[in-house]
């Protein structure tokens, strides 16, 4: 290993440069990383860059003018497989093709019967599905007329708008009168929970206006609508005249009850101005700050927008979800979106529980922790079990052993580390300038890769075709005998077959 800072020529010889392959400048300073890629093919022309870049529309200009480079943001390649895990918790790795501003792909594993089929085959399961099944059990790329069974471990591979609908789930509606009493409930809460006093002051109205009707009814002679509106107009200091209690002869005791009526009426509507003024003032500085009760069905909430969540966001926007975002300091970008209403922010703690209870988890369709901290991701996402416990939760763990602990220990459905779906594309790319991830399945690892008719590569033994990007349209195919001229075919390939080389 030899030290690269500053980035001096004296450094990359030492390195070995002038002789090597490759380079893959992969600092979190992205100026340093094209500093040194290109200083290293000014030692040594024939070197192949595989460059870290955060900017992704800059990458790939620079993969269309620096010959033999390949450039990859980790931020937003490990936020695809976060946002395919969003909208179906059995995706275990999604990626963008054939571009980055192509559709979202993704792998699923789950059983036949979770994804609603019965005794069919693998073509009429793709065709239901609108999906590629990469494997049944332990057979890969079986062919069209494999029955499967109920019990059958399936993969499947495919756009990820339509694997977001290709299985079964219960939607989380909720009836228009349980609607209605949440509300009801949340604002009973609420003026509890910041206003007791204003709780005390109905209850003492109620009983007062209850009281002076019951003892106008008998003192005065009046039916009980008459004494209720006397009350009323006595509690309100109206005092219209058409009802007192000279006229009824009521007595001087009369008299002083309805005084003391006048003076709780009095003091009742003081305190109710003064509770409504604060409600309203705590409002207003709440919703400046982005805290507010987000009423929704079936949405995406989204916990930090920073590097890998704001590409989460974008994922989930261009499927058409619902997002509700949590982030303490919103950038401009996340704002804007806000602004124009493309998703809910709330601008708040979201490790905290009185901002989760903003975000209508009952009612979710799941819960995305991708904050910068693990600790935050757990303690949000721990947050969010307690209150919705069915609530399918994916959280970002930065090291691959303690993302693998947590999701064991603890009901999550997904808990990924970015390095771990990142590191295998740019070790991938060092080799094979298609390589867009690694996965595994049917008990063997592979390299997805992308190719054109152009293209010279070895078609390695057991490489299976899953689609082509042929005249802006996806097309499933099973074999590169199916290519045309202009296709961008997205293959994977088993790592096997490169072991002995």
């Amino acid at each position: 290993m030899v030290q690269l800072w500053p980035a001096g020529d004296e450094a990359l010889r030492e390195a070995g440069v002038a002789e090597a392959i490759c380079i893959i400048p992969v600092s979190s300073d992205d100026r340093l990383n094209l500093q040194l890629a290109l200083k290293a093919r000014e030692m040594n022309p024939k070197i192949r860059i595989v460059l870290r870049q955060f900017n992704r529309a800059l990458g790939h200009k620079i993969e269309q003018n620096l010959v033999d480079c390949s450039v990859i943001s980790p931020a937003a390649h490990a936020a695809a497989t976060f946002a395919g895990a969003a909208v179906d918790a059995a995706c275990f790795y999604a990626l963008q093709f054939p571009d980055v501003d192509g559709p979202l792909l993704g792998f699923s594993e789950r059983t036949a019967r979770d994804f609603g089929l019965r005794d069919t085959t693998v073509g009429e399961a793709e065709r239901r599905l609108d999906v590629r099944i990469a494997s049944v059990g332990q057979v890969v790329a079986p062919d069209r007329s494999v029955p499967i069974a109920e019990s059958d471990r399936i993969v499947a591979f495919g756009p990820m708008y339509a694997m977001q609908h290709a299985w079964p789930r219960r939607r989380r509606v909720r009836p228009r009168l349980r609607r209605r009493r949440e509300w009801l409930g949340d604002m009973l809460r609420a003026a509890g929970r910041y206003e007791p006093l204003l709780l005390y002051t109905f209850a003492f109205a109620f009983l007062l206006f209850i009281a002076g009707s019951l003892y106008f009814t008998f003192a005065m002679h009046l039916t009980a609508v008459e004494a209720m509106y006397f009350t009323a107009a006595t509690m309100f200091t109206v005092g219209y005249g058409d009802i007192t209690p000279l006229r009824s002869h009521a007595g001087d005791a009369a008299l002083l009850v309805a005084i003391a009526v006048m003076g709780g009426g009095i003091t009742i509507g003081g305190i109710f101005v003064a509770s409504i003024a604060s409600a309203l003032s705590r409002a207003q500085q709440a919703a400046l700050q982005g805290l507010r009760r987000v009423r929704a069905e079936d949405h995406v909430i989204v916990c930090g927008a920073g590097n890998v969540g704001t590409r989460v966001i974008d994922f989930l926007l261009q499927m058409g979800q619902r997002v509700v975002t949590i982030e303490q300091s919103p950038s401009s970008l996340v704002l804007e979106l806000a602004r124009t209403r493309q998703m809910d922010l709330l601008t708040g703690d979201a490790t905290s529980d009185d901002t989760l209870e903003f975000c209508d988890l009952g009612a979710a369709q799941s819960f995305v922790a991708v904050m910068d901290s693990d600790t935050a991701n757990l303690e949000a996402s721990l947050g969010a079990l307690a209150q919705n416990s069915q609530i399918p939760v994916v959280v970002r763990i930065g090291d691959p052993e303690f993302a693998r602990l947590v999701e064991r220990n603890f009901n999550i459905a997904k808990s990924l580390s970015t390095g771990e779906l990142t590191a295998p594309t740019i070790a991938g790319l060092a080799r094979f300038p298609g390589t867009r991830g690694r996965v595994r399945f049917a008990g063997e690892s592979f390299n997805v890769g992308v190719r054109s008719a152009t293209d010279r590569l070895p078609r390695a033994e057991g490489t299976v075709p899953l689609y082509a990007w042929r005249a802006g349209k996806l097309r499933s195919i099973r074999d590169f005998s199916e290519m045309e001229p202009e296709d961008r075919v997205l293959y994977v390939v088993p790592l096997s077959q490169f072991k002995a080389e």
